[in-house]
């Protein structure tokens, strides 16, 4: 036997969404799929035959020394393979595949004769470091049962396998299947019907001890499982998602895919991967070989059996979402707002403000949990958490804070106007609406408006400018019906910065525009 580079797998940040399916293959529950289509649009599973499929089951496990590992019940080359006595179909053999640099799949030689049985064999899964082998076997005392095994790598042995033993981590009687080992080895994944569980098979992790011991199996809990079935349990190679198929939680059919992601040694809530991969029947054994490529086992042929499938995701960058940023009442909308989008990790995964028309167009990743955080001076700040299944309401309202009443002013956010003219921004139409709430609440009061300009241009210039913006306000004050005797106005150009600089960022230039509304007779 050759041995060859070790396989790394990686993990995906899929950074859009799922692009929509093809109709013939939308045969789930309606609501259902048209929910998990409409809210994941972006990315594409290309999904194309491997060439190793036969009419009989091909099914993908793991891989070993950058080989492909995968189960079959059909005769290959000169091995024989056993016959079920009861139902008249060849049994399944683990063997080993070339993968091409396209991806597809050739040369189908045993696995390995000392660990191959008379009856079904299961998945299979390594250590981290290649040396050691858990595989399951049908037992010979029940059928459909399974058991795992462990093995242990001699390359001085002629069979490769040695110290082969049983590991007993569920009571007897119960079936183990579709063991998985974490990237850091230190723990052991599987599928289990024990009792005690939410129903059916139940994903389960237990800790590899240094000293080869095991620990006590914990169930992966409800955000993983279900009353259904949940199997081939695969953790990425930063530790941060785990990959199951399951026949519940929001699913097309069968079985799907399914990803969580791992918080604080938690798992959050199961997402459906989408239309493109999963299908109205079972989609399993999920394995990435790259940010992009991977491997999927499916009997989306409807033949009974299971094919083995090679995908790739392909992005479309221009079906990013587009949502609205307004003001909660009025539904104008807010240029200029501010917005974050961070994943379940605390990590930023997009940042941009909205633009003239309160327009944001935001990539979003279906399979994971977004954070988005909207703020704009003068408002509330705006937080949700959504995902592909959660979706965020369009248009993003933000809630006005209420204005700042001192013992001589009533302070505001700033007041914007268009370029270089007096005439004031939708936006800020809102704002002086807070001025106009505050004269009503307090009719005795009265005020002076104060404009400030930057100090680019000429100073006479923008002393006329700011006269101009000055009374632009007041007038904008009495068209909303504050008489006009209880306003006046002044422009004071440059003269009066806050920021006295003789090189300002745009920042400071920025605060030295500014309008103030200085009150003449306090509030009774």
């Amino acid at each position: 036997m050759k041995f060859i580079t070790k396989f790394t797998a990686l993990t995906i940040l899929i950074s859009s969404s799922l692009f929509a399916q093809e109709p013939q293959r939308l045969d789930g529950n309606d609501s259902i799929v048209n929910l998990i289509n409409a809210s994941t649009k972006g990315v594409r599973y290309v999904l194309n035959d491997t060439g190793i499929n036969s009419e009989l089951n091909e099914v993908g496990t793991s891989f070993f020394k950058n080989k492909y590992i995968i189960l079959s019940n059909k005769k290959r080359r000169h091995y024989e393979t056993t016959v079920n006595e009861k139902t008249n179909t060849p049994n399944n053999n683990l063997y080993c595949v070339d993968v091409k640099e396209n991806g597809d799949l050739s040369f189908p030689l045993l696995f390995s004769s000392v660990i191959d049985s008379k009856d079904n064999e299961g998945s299979i899964a390594f250590s981290p470091d290649e040396k050691t082998v858990y595989y399951t076997q049908e037992s010979a005392e029940k059928e459909g049962k399974l058991d795992l095994y462990k093995a242990t790598l001699n390359l001085d042995s002629k069979e490769y396998w040695t110290d082969i033993k049983k590991v007993s981590l569920i009571p007897d009687g119960y079936s183990v299947e579709t063991p998985s080992v974490s990237p850091d080895g230190k723990k052991i994944f599987f599928a289990a019907n024990i009792p005690g569980g939410l129903g059916g098979y139940d994903l389960y992790e237990a800790s590899i001890n240094e000293d080869g011991t095991y620990g006590k199996p914990v169930n992966l809990g409800p955000n993983i499982n279900t009353s259904e079935d949940e199997k081939f349990p695969n953790i990425t190679a930063d530790n941060k998602h785990l990959y199951f198929s399951s026949k519940g939680h929001m699913n097309i059919g069968g079985y799907d895919v399914f990803r969580s992601s791992i918080v604080d040694n938690k798992y959050l809530e199961a997402l459906n991967l989408g239309v493109t991969l999963n299908s109205r029947r079972d989609d399993l054994a999920f394995v990435l070989v790259s940010e992009d490529k991977g491997y999927l086992s499916t009997d989306k042929s409807h033949s009974g059996n299971f094919d083995i499938l090679k995908f790739e995701i392909k992005h479309l960058e221009k079906s990013k979402p587009t949502y609205t940023v307004v003001e909660q009442l009025s539904q104008l909308p807010l240029p200029n707002a501010k917005i974050v989008i961070k994943n379940e990790f605390g990590d930023i995964i997009n940042e941009t403000i909205s633009d003239e028309n309160g327009k944001i167009r935001i990539p979003l990743n279906p399979i994971s949990y977004n954070f988005i955080t909207v703020e704009k001076e003068g408002y509330e700040p705006f937080t949700s958490r959504f995902t592909s299944e959660n979706l965020l309401s369009d248009p993003i309202q933000l809630k006005q804070t209420r204005p700042e009443i001192t013992a001589d002013a009533i302070v505001i956010e700033n007041i914007l106007f268009a370029f270089d003219k007096d005439l004031i921004k939708a936006e800020s139409e809102l704002s002086l609406n807070k001025i106009v709430e505050v004269l009503n609440q307090f009719p005795e009061m009265t005020l002076t408006i104060n404009a400030h300009t930057d100090d680019k241009g000429s100073s006479k210039y923008n002393l006329a400018l700011s006269q101009r913006r000055a009374k632009s306000t007041v007038s904008y004050l009495i068209f909303k019906g504050i008489a006009k005797e209880r306003l006046t106005y002044k422009g004071y150009g440059e003269s009066k910065p806050l920021n006295d600089c003789s090189n300002c960022t745009p920042e400071q230039d920025q605060a030295n525009r500014r309008v103030e509304f200085k009150i003449n007779k306090a509030k009774n």
